[in-house]
């Protein structure tokens, strides 16, 4: 009886460590994140003062890919630019131009599917 639990806890704990490791990977393909400002040095930033310029910033490592990035406003509107092609390697921005104080969600799509999200606050 040791012996089966023994054994049921090991798969349990390999199931565990193969699918983290199967999410960090497939998070390695893109890059992206939100930062106060819009040229290539620009850092990433979880909070950036109402009159900073802002940007959403991704990068596909392993292909070309077509994707969606989607601000959602603390007012709760979403306002989405689609259809953003970006090549392999590349850094690309999209500016975000919102002066609103609070608490701004960025995500990021590609064939739909969510790829990533950030939240970063605007201060007044």
């Amino acid at each position: 009886m040791k012996g089966i639990k023994a054994l049921a806890a090991v798969l349990i704990v390999t199931g565990l460590l193969a699918s983290a490791l199967t999410a960090s990977a497939g998070a390695a393909v893109f890059r992206h994140y939100v930062a106060c400002g819009i040229s290539q040095n620009s850092k990433p930033a979880h909070s950036c003062p109402k009159r900073a310029k802002k940007g959403a910033f991704f990068k596909s490592t392993q292909a070309d890919v077509v994707y969606a990035v989607c601000v959602k406003f603390p007012s709760g509107k979403n306002l989405c630019a689609h259809a953003q092609k970006a090549e392999q390697g590349t850094l690309y921005v999209n500016k975000i131009t919102s002066t609103i104080v609070g608490v701004h969600v960025v995500s990021w799509y590609v064939k739909g599917k969510k790829v990533g999200a950030n939240v970063f606050r605007v201060t007044g």
